[in-house]
């Protein structure tokens, strides 16, 4: 990591090491306009690319460094929230009845569902909150064998027993498609890892592998379609580029034709998937046609849009579609 080289002192000499990454940090102005009686120094804790014990190093010496630039970018972490068990229970029964009584129910997925097995962007120790470097599964992969969690097996279930109208998810790790999700009722908002498209005669590859290059250029994989010799690309969607305008006009309009939408592990930070949830309220006013429209949202952290919600579930993804199919479906429904 060129610039994150400092030196760090230890006994008898002092000898050059690179900073792998910041881990955590003191002594910063607050900002509060509060006198301290004893003003400590602002430093950050680093942790080093040899594997040596972290230690703290002056702010002054991190100016203008990759690695502290990163530390500034990353997000405070949120605390979570858990419903207490019999809330938590009740909540899941309206939850149940909510479903049971709606003709078109939808849900949005995020990468809650996947929490299981899988990290988190901006949940408990997220990939790209200041705590990533706790998360004991910042590595894992689905192409190691993982398998979808007891939440997607829940979907899977209500969807043949005809409760659900359609599922988006903002997830690329291809759990749904491996939990046996139907492809005509699912829409991968933000791509799949295991699937490449070729440029000229648009065949779609899912392979057993994840396809994107780590230097790909405008998305190409390095591979070529086995039909007709034209370019693949991965189907990654990365900040500020445009959602695949099929799955986004279809998860659009299913949305909008719901009379229940349910949001599963989702921070609803990301536009335009995070109001997808809400169009068909939206369009009930603007249309001034007033169905009964509700909408829930499951997530262990506040959301932007907690105040548009019916039901706010605070509990994870398996717990509540546990015993939302268990109420629906019976005690043997996996």
């Amino acid at each position: 990591m060129a610039g994150n080289k400092r030196k760090r002192k230890t006994a008898p000499c002092t000898e050059e090491a690179e900073i792998e990454c910041i881990l955590d940090e003191r002594g910063a102005d607050n900002g509060n306009g509060k006198k301290k009686k004893r003003k400590q120094a602002h430093e950050y804790l680093c942790a080093w690319t040899d594997g040596q014990e972290p230690q703290w190093v002056a702010a002054k010496y991190l100016t203008g460094t990759p690695v502290l630039e990163e530390w500034e970018n990353q997000e405070e972490e949120e605390p979570e929230i858990f419903d207490p068990t019999a809330v938590l229970a009740e909540k899941c029964h309206s939850l149940a009845q909510l479903i049971q009584n709606a003709k078109r129910t939808s849900i949005l997925l995020g990468a809650g569902i996947s929490a299981p097995i899988l990290p988190t962007f901006r949940g408990k120790h997220g990939l790209w909150t200041k705590g990533a470097h706790h998360n004991k599964k910042a590595n894992a992969k689905v192409s190691d064998g993982l398998q979808p969690t007891l939440a997607h097996e829940g979907l899977v279930a209500l969807e043949k027993a005809g409760f659900l109208y359609h599922v988006a998810t903002q997830n690329y790790d291809d759990l749904s498609s491996r939990s046996k999700f139907p492809a005509h009722k699912l829409s991968e908002l933000h791509g799949n890892i295991f699937t490449e498209t070729c440029d000229d005669c648009h065949k779609v590859f899912h392979r057993d592998f994840e396809v994107p290059k780590d230097d790909s250029v405008d998305h190409e994989t390095g591979r070529h379609c086995e039909d007709c010799g034209g370019i693949l690309r991965d189907s990654i969607v990365h900040f500020e580029e445009n959602l695949p305008e099929r799955a986004l006009t279809t998860a659009m309009n299913k949305f909008a034709e719901s009379d229940l939408t349910i949001v599963l592990g989702s921070s609803l930070k990301v536009e335009p998937a995070a109001s997808l949830p809400f169009r068909g309220r939206k369009r009930t006013r603007s249309n001034r046609v007033y169905r009964d429209v509700s909408a829930c949202i499951v997530n262990l952290q506040p959301t932007g849009y907690d105040s548009q919600a019916d039901l706010i579930i605070h509990g994870t993804c398996d717990q509540v579609i546990y015993a939302v199919a268990k109420e629906l479906l019976g005690s043997n429904w996996r």
